[in-house]
């Protein structure tokens, strides 16, 4: 089953799902005589998932989800409650998912999935019920993300981020919280000034990366704190994360747990996966619970597919 935004990448996404359809509905698996693979593609909707989505993944074997970072964490509660693998074609702005799991958009790459691969589980994490697969966080980041959501027309580019940037950057010393973290009912030090993080993978918007030991199957969730009073200091904090010098032991975890509490001085927006948490506007307190194990992913076998194989018969990539 392929799901697409019809939005992500400005249309993209249902031209690639449509082209998934073509390029792999009746290929044959494995020896003759085999088995065909049956291909059906469906674009997303606004309305929950367990409306549209739970139904069409009835004795289906793959859930293909053509989209970015959203979409996927869109599909992965459905995929869950079906226990149906999910690979991530990516087709939006940052697509973090398919980085952390070696998933391309490139169907020889999907085939070689479903023939050869190997099916894991992941963590997920929730937030007030609301799912999770990469990060959360509360601070400058979850600013941006929100500012961005409030004014956004359409699909985005990494470009659309520049205006909100600055607009954060110039309000950061009006609006920043103090935070303090607890993790599994342990205080993790006073209140600081900074960036909050929750991380269930190591990958993170334009490859800053601060959490770069967090994994997402091992059973624990990463916790840091990017101190940070000024925009000077948000800044700082950037470059060192891009480079990897943030200085001996600044990127480690100030904590790992499955429970994770976040208490801010002043109501501050979240952000989850990179799309602003559900609710009512920004609160004070946020509680993290990880879910070790429930989602089922289809990964590639890199070591056993060189990059750029085609599909016998293909008309190539769609890259």
């Amino acid at each position: 089953m392929v799901v697409y935004n019809p939005v992500s990448g400005s249309g993209r996404a249902a031209e690639l799902a449509t082209g998934l359809v073509e390029r792999l509905h009746g290929r044959r698996l494995g020896p003759d005589p085999g088995e065909l693979l049956e291909v059906r593609a469906a674009p997303s909707r606004p309305e929950d998932p367990r409306r549209w989505l739970d139904p069409l993944l009835e004795g289906i074997g793959l859930l293909v989800v053509v989209g970015g970072d959203g979409a996927v964490r869109l599909a992965a509660a459905s995929a869950i409650r079906a226990d149906v693998p999910l690979y991530h074609f990516p087709a939006g702005t940052e697509n973090l998912f398919a980085r952390d799991h070696g998933m391309r958009a490139d169907p020889a790459v999907l085939l070689h999935a479903i023939e050869h691969g190997s099916t894991r589980r992941l963590d997920v994490f929730r937030v007030d019920g609301e799912l999770g697969l990469l990060f959360a966080s509360v601070g400058f980041d979850a600013e941006v993300v929100q500012d961005l959501s409030v004014r956004r027309t359409g699909s985005i580019r990494h470009l659309s981020y520049l205006p909100p940037i600055l607009r954060q950057l110039l309000a950061w010393r009006r609006i920043r919280p103090r935070i303090h973290l607890e993790v599994d009912g342990r205080s993790l030090g006073a209140p600081r000034h900074g960036l909050g993080l929750v991380a269930n993978s190591p990958q993170y918007a334009l490859r800053l990366n601060p959490a770069r030991g967090a994994r997402p199957d091992d059973g624990q969730l990463d916790v840091l704190l990017l101190p940070a009073r000024t925009f000077i200091g948000l800044l700082a904090w950037a470059v060192r994360c891009r480079l990897g010098r943030a200085g001996p032991g600044a990127m480690r975890p100030v904590g790992r747990g499955r429970r994770v509490t976040l208490e801010l001085d002043r109501p501050a927006h979240l952000q989850i996966d990179g799309d602003p948490a559900r609710g009512d506007g920004p609160r004070a307190r946020y509680e993290v619970l990880l879910e070790p194990g429930v989602l089922p992913i289809r990964s590639p076998s890199s070591e056993n597919h060189p990059p750029g194989e085609k599909i016998p018969g293909d008309r190539g990539n769609t890259g």
